[in-house]
């Protein structure tokens, strides 16, 4: 997927995670809106460094389940939760399962790979991206 899908697809969940989960000051709205912003991204930080396969141990829930551990911890100390970066970096997941290349979820545990439909930068993926946004202004 491009990076205004994956931007999108974070929009959606994040939005459904506000709606249970109203951070209380600007303040918090903000690191909220960040750590999503980094966890969306965070997937692709792969392609940088040498050595290290794209869609290989950065796209598997790991790094997703990492952060819910630390988020149980840190919640104790801080007044905002990083469960924001869970959710970026999931709708990333989620979003590449949905094209053909895939992702391995499990891998190193088991190589079975999720795959989709959908071919990145196609006309389906702007069709799904302009739906998203839809969906996300008339909420």
């Amino acid at each position: 997927m491009l990076g205004y899908t994956h931007l999108l697809f974070s929009f959606l969940f994040g939005s459904f995670l506000l709606d249970y989960f109203y951070p209380a000051s600007l303040l918090a709205k903000v690191i909220f809106a960040a750590l999503l912003l980094v966890g969306t991204f965070l997937p692709d930080i792969d392609q940088k460094i040498p050595g290290v396969k794209h869609r290989e141990i950065f796209h598997t829930i790991w790094p997703v389940v990492l952060v819910l551990i630390a988020n149980f911890f840190l919640q104790k100390y801080f007044n905002f939760s990083v469960i924001a970066l869970a959710i970026g970096y999931g709708s990333h997941l989620f979003a590449d399962m949905l094209t053909p290349c895939g992702i391995a979820p499990i891998s190193p545990l088991h190589k079975h790979r999720i795959r989709g439909p959908i071919k990145t930068g196609s006309f389906f993926e702007f069709c799904l991206a302009a739906v998203i946004m839809t969906f996300l202004l008339l909420r």
